[in-house]
């Protein structure tokens, strides 16, 4: 008799997701869920950090892993449990997608059930080992209602989230850049006028939650241990609480992505920034020790870096906490901090990022596991702080990465005079709502077919082929609109040969197709780049573009 009764239950979930999010929301006794006593909220202990004891996996998964109600539903429900804080009141749900609840238990309710239901959709698990992850038995389209997402076991436990919304959910990460806040351009005379008079306001569906790397504090960071639970304590915000303390560049492309899908999909943004953060501190201890990135002393990593940043610790106790939440895309601005050639930071600063990129997408999604990531080009700088080379090799990733956008940046910042203190300079320019209008143009195209990429990107090298006789290297490029342009004389590209280690004017350089240009040297080439120098800029150093005027990418690629 239990056992139709699950199945009536199964039925009655499937009937239930028909009417999708937009339906009218579900309560426990349309959906067929157990019923339990309301209770008061558990209130959710201090965040724990732990020990890994075993990595989420990077193996391709085939299918989905939908919790299994009919055999969860058989163990006797939990006493109590704690839900993560990753969930909490006014939060955004991935549409789409599978969704992932999860929590702790004390080890004695090893055995027994948790159960959450969700507009219409029902999961439960058996918590193993003090943690439980419930998957909802379907997916969801957006939903400008607010409903409740409520999770419980045995009488007397039980957690409800409120106006939770769903929608399209972003991670963006990244050093100073990404911390640099909406009130700064707010305060901004310079700052385009689009930014400081940018829409801060309740009524927009847009969500905010933070992590920094000042939430860290008390925590013993560098280590191997993660913390487990969300460490800030400002969960999910809306416009009028967060904004301002936001990123500037995160939040401007919610607004933007939100009112060109004219405010019928909500957009969540979980942000992750950590100043003067080199790429190893965002990189999860698994990663980091396979590319042996870091050096261990006293248990605990390090790296070279332009700051002495402790190794894994935005990934440990920051993004781990978040990373069974599926996202649409994952946006990124950091690699300042990688500037020197210590440890191949730049070198290898492009391996590196795939590296990280592969891991974090076979922790997110379940459907979506090759999501979109777009990454900010450095833009030129004007004062002694040359990460040339890191944008060059971060040129390359999309040939390594599928998947991977390059927001060009080399027309976006011109300001050679910018200097108004250690924050307010030509390292952290004030240029964040033009990046985040080619950045919201590309996802625009990309990720929801509004516009071409062939227009509103700039042109992303593909492939480079070189000679045999290695006298002529031959790039090849992807949006390029109806096919590149250098409105005049072509600028922009360096050769190394093998009678000079550094960068250098090529003998020739020229457009030779509709996406293809024709570097020639005297001597045998060695390596071939673009936008090589700190303070170049388009039009003036550099030249290339569509034929819709976006400047091509910086790159660099080796003969050998």
């Amino acid at each position: 008799m239990k056992r139709i009764l699950s199945v009536i239950l199964l039925a009655a979930m499937c009937a239930s997701m028909i009417t999708g999010c937009t339906g009218p929301a579900a309560d426990a006794e349309t959906t067929g869920a157990p019923e339990t006593t309301q209770a008061e909220t558990e209130e959710i202990t201090e965040t724990e950090t732990i020990k890994t004891t075993e990595e989420e996996t990077t193996e391709p998964v085939t299918e989905p892993v939908v919790t299994e109600d009919l055999e969860a539903m058989k163990a006797e429900p939990a006493s109590s449990f704690t839900l993560s804080r990753a969930f909490g009141d006014g939060m955004v749900i991935q549409r789409n997608e599978y969704i992932r609840i999860w929590g702790w238990a004390d080890e004695s309710e090893n055995g027994k059930r948790v159960e959450a239901e969700f507009s219409g959709l029902h999961g439960a698990a058996v918590i193993e080992n003090g943690e439980w992850t419930i998957t909802l038995g379907g997916t969801l389209p957006e939903c400008t209602e607010g409903k409740t997402l409520r999770v419980f076991a045995g009488e007397g436990a039980s957690v409800e989230v409120n106006d939770v919304l769903v929608g399209d959910v972003f991670w963006i990460v990244g050093q100073s850049n990404v911390w640099y806040p909406v009130s700064y351009i707010k305060n901004e005379p310079l700052a385009n006028e689009k930014g400081r008079n940018a829409e801060i306001s309740n009524d927009l569906q847009i969500r905010l939650n933070r992590t920094f790397a000042g939430d860290f504090a008390g925590i013993d960071i560098g280590t191997d241990a993660v913390s487990r639970d969300v460490v800030n304590k400002r969960g999910w915000q809306k416009p009028e609480q967060g904004a301002m303390d936001f990123s500037a560049l995160g939040y401007f492309v919610a607004l933007q992505i939100y009112e060109k899908l004219e405010r019928k999909v909500p957009i969540g943004v979980i942000e992750f920034d950590g100043n003067g953060c080199a790429l190893h501190a965002f990189l999860p201890n698994e990663v980091r020790d396979e590319l042996q990135i870091s050096t261990l002393s006293n248990g605990h990593y390090t790296a070279a870096g332009v700051n002495g940043h402790v190794s894994s610790f935005m990934y440990n106790h920051g993004m781990y906490s978040f990373q069974k939440m599926p996202i649409k895309a994952l946006l990124w601005y950091q690699g300042e901090s990688d500037c020197q050639d210590l440890n191949g930071n730049n070198t290898k600063y492009a391996e590196r990022f795939t590296a990280l990129i592969k891991y974090l997408r076979g922790a997110h999604d379940q459907l979506n596991r090759d999501y979109p990531v777009y990454l900010v080009e450095l833009p030129p700088i004007f004062i002694p702080f040359d990460f040339a080379q890191v944008r060059i090799n971060m040129g390359t990733i999309p040939t390594m990465l599928d998947g991977a956008y390059i927001v060009q940046t080399s027309d976006l910042w011109l300001d050679k005079t910018y200097y108004i203190d250690g924050v307010r300079n030509s390292l952290h320019p004030y240029n964040k709502w033009e990046i985040s209008e080619r950045m919201t143009a590309m996802m625009l195209a990309n990720d929801y077919g509004i516009g071409s990429l062939d227009e509103v990107s700039g042109p992303q090298m593909e492939s480079v082929e070189f000679s045999e006789d290695g006298l002529s290297a031959t790039v090849t490029y992807k949006y390029v609109g109806e096919g590149l342009t250098s409105n005049g004389t072509l600028k922009g590209f360096k050769v190394m040969t093998e009678k000079k280690s550094s960068w250098a004017k090529p003998q020739s350089m020229t457009i030779t197709g509709k996406n293809t240009v024709v570097i020639t040297a005297s001597s045998k080439i060695k390596a071939v780049a673009y936008f090589t120098q700190m303070n170049d800029t388009f039009p003036k150093n550099l030249s290339l573009c569509s034929s819709t005027g976006v400047p091509a990418g910086a790159f660099r690629v080796n003969a050998e």
